[in-house]
C-alpha cells in the first residue's frame, strides 16, 4: 500500500494530515478503542464513484456509537468532507479511511466518557487488481469470538487478530489466511468475507455473530441473485473445503479475489463461469 495522504479532513476541516494525530496518552492509542471503516472512491474517467458511500459511514456511525463514541457529524457531513478531500487528490483510485478515536489524554480502561471524539479521513491510492488470484492458508489462527470483542464494528483492536493471521500466511509462504472460530466454522480471512464454489452455487458462511457482515459480501449475494446463481448461506467446515472447486475473498479495498490454492490444495477458480460472472458485474457496479 502506498502512503496516506498529506491532507485530512479532521472534525470538520482540510487540514494536515498529522494535525489530527492523537496524543501519545490517547486511550484510543493504547487500548485499541479506536472505530474505523473503509470506503473505495473509484476514479471513472472523470468524476469519483464513492461504492456504497452511505452504507459504509452508516455502519462507521453506528459502530462508534456501541464504542460510547456518539459520533457528532451526520452521514451526510462526512460524505461532503470525503468530497471535499477527494478534490485535493491526483484523479486516481483512493481507498477511504475515516476513524472516530478519544485523541485527548486518557489511560485508565474507564473515565474517557467525557473526552471529546475526534473523527479523521484520509486516503491512500491503490491500484485495482481485481484480476490476480492469491493463495490462502488454512489458518492456525482462531478467529477471536464476539464473546471477547463484538465483531459487528471494525474496533481497532479487534484487528490484531486480522494481523496475526496474515503475518502468519505469509510467513508459510501464503497472501491471506482463513480463519476458522471456536466451534470449527470457516469465519473468514484476515480481512475479508470467504465465498465457495461448488459445482453450479456459492456457497458462504451464515452470518453469525463471530463473522463481520461486510459491505461487498452482500453486494456480491445482490449480483448472484441478479445473474440467477444460486447460494446458499451455510455453516461450512474443514472437510467442506474439499469439495470446493473454487473460492474467493471480497472486501471494501480487495474487492472480489480468487483463489489459486487453499493450503496445499490448488482450485480452478479462474476457469469458474461462476467466479467471472461476479468479478465482471462486480467491475460494472463500480463504474458509474
Amino acid at each position: 500500500m502506498t502512503r496516506a495522504s498529506e491532507y485530512a479532513w479532521s472534525n470538520g476541516s482540510i487540514n494536515h494530515r498529522e494535525s489530527g494525530a492523537p496524543s501519545i496518552a490517547s486511550i484510543s492509542l493504547h487500548l485499541g478503542t479506536g472505530v474505523f471503516d473503509g470506503l473505495m472512491a473509484y476514479w471513472n474517467r472523470d468524476h469519483y464513484y464513492i461504492h456504497r458511500g452511505e452504507q459504509h459511514l452508516a455502519r462507521f456511525r453506528e459502530g462508534a456509537e456501541r464504542m460510547g463514541m456518539a459520533v457528532p457529524w451526520t452521514v451526510e457531513e462526512l460524505m461532503s468532507g470525503i468530497r471535499e478531500l477527494l478534490e485535493l487528490e491526483s484523479q486516481e483510485t483512493q481507498y477511504v479511511r475515516p476513524i472516530a478515536y478519544r485523541g485527548a489524554p486518557e489511560l485508565w480502561v474507564t473515565g474517557s466518557e467525557g473526552k471529546p471524539v475526534d473523527v479523521s479521513i484520509f486516503t491512500v491510492k491503490v491500484k485495482r487488481d481485481i484480476d490476480a488470484l492469491l493463495t490462502c492458508q488454512l489458518s492456525p489462527i482462531e478467529r477471536i469470538s464476539s464473546r471477547a470483542i463484538p465483531q459487528q464494528t471494525k474496533v481497532s483492536g479487534a484487528y490484531v487478530n486480522s494481523f496475526y493471521a496474515r503475518k502468519t500466511a505469509e510467513l508459510a509462504g501464503f497472501q491471506d489466511g482463513l480463519m476458522l472460530d471456536r466451534e470449527g466454522r470457516v469465519a473468514e480471512a484476515s480481512a475479508a468475507n470467504f465465498f465457495a464454489i461448488e459445482g453450479s452455487r456459492l456457497l458462504t458462511p451464515r452470518l453469525h455473530a463471530d463473522i463481520f457482515p461486510g459491505v461487498t459480501r452482500q453486494v456480491v449475494l445482490e449480483l448472484a441473485d441478479r445473474q440467477g446463481i444460486g447460494y446458499e448461506e451455510v455453516d461450512l467446515r474443514r472437510e467442506d473445503l474439499q469439495r470446493m472447486d473454487g473460492a474467493f475473498l471480497c472486501s471494501t479495498l480487495m474487492e472480489v479475489r480468487g483463489l489459486s490454492r487453499l493450503d496445499d490444495v490448488a482450485l480452478a477458480t479462474e476457469q469458474s463461469d461462476i467466479y467471472r460472472t461476479i468479478v465482471e458485474s462486480f467491475r460494472q457496479v463500480t463504474h458509474h
